[in-house]
């Protein structure tokens, strides 16, 4: 699955490119996006199914796609950034379980005890604060 999917990214990452400079570059995206669709057609057998690396490829192509060709694709605009979306959310989700970085966050407990020193001494400022609640631990 990786395997295919890392060939598939190399792959895409090549003929776009061969379309990056051309001056025919939506023709060029035309081809490539009707390339992909007729490579999954050949794989099909009772219904289409898209590889993850089909829908990179046609979600990397769209912007470039002239929106005359959209109606000849085997999908819809919207599910293609439907797919995009999704990539996207993939690619944040692996920040979520991550560890936060920083200082870590004070309880409400802490909160209310700085407030409240705060309110009764207002002549101290946070470094007195710092060192009393050092203090008290």
């Amino acid at each position: 699955m990786l395997a295919s999917l890392l060939y598939a990214l190399a792959r895409l990452v090549v003929e776009l490119l061969s379309v990056r400079g051309a001056e025919d570059a939506a023709l060029r995206a035309e081809v490539l996006a009707l390339r992909r669709q007729v490579q999954v057609l050949e794989r099909r057998i009772k219904r289409i199914r898209w590889a993850p690396g089909d829908r990179m490829m046609l979600a990397a192509l769209n912007p470039r796609l002239p929106k005359a060709s959209w109606p000849g694709l085997l999908v819809k605009p919207e599910t293609v950034l439907g797919w995009h979306r999704e990539l996207i959310r993939r690619r944040w989700a692996a920040y979520t379980g991550r560890p936060r970085r920083g200082r870590p966050p004070l309880s409400e407990d802490v909160r209310a005890l700085i407030v409240r020193m705060a309110k009764e001494n207002p002549s101290w400022g946070y470094v007195r604060i710092r060192g009393e609640l050092l203090k008290l631990g």
